[in-house]
């Protein structure tokens, strides 16, 4: 899994975004974004659902995906293998 990292802003008092910050912004790209929201739907653990989370500038653990598993989405998550 590759190491996602998000900051915000560019000057020295840059800070990182909580783990609530990062689950409102998946839920947000959940209903705005629906090949996200696909992608998302098809990983197959949450190992992988983090990662695609990642790839679109999202770091979100899969313990926290997992936590979240059925609120992420109004109707509730598919829930992944452990």
């Amino acid at each position: 899994m590759t190491n996602c990292h998000v900051q915000i802003g560019d000057g020295p008092d840059q800070s990182v975004m909580s783990a609530a910050d990062e689950l409102h912004h998946l839920k947000t790209l959940l209903r705005e974004d629906p090949a996200f929201a696909k992608a998302l739907r098809c990983a197959n653990t949450t190992e992988e659902a983090a990662q695609v989370a990642c790839d679109h500038g999202i770091a979100v653990t899969p313990e926290a995906l997992w936590r979240n598993r059925g609120t992420l989405e109004s109707g509730g998550m598919p829930t992944w293998r452990g």
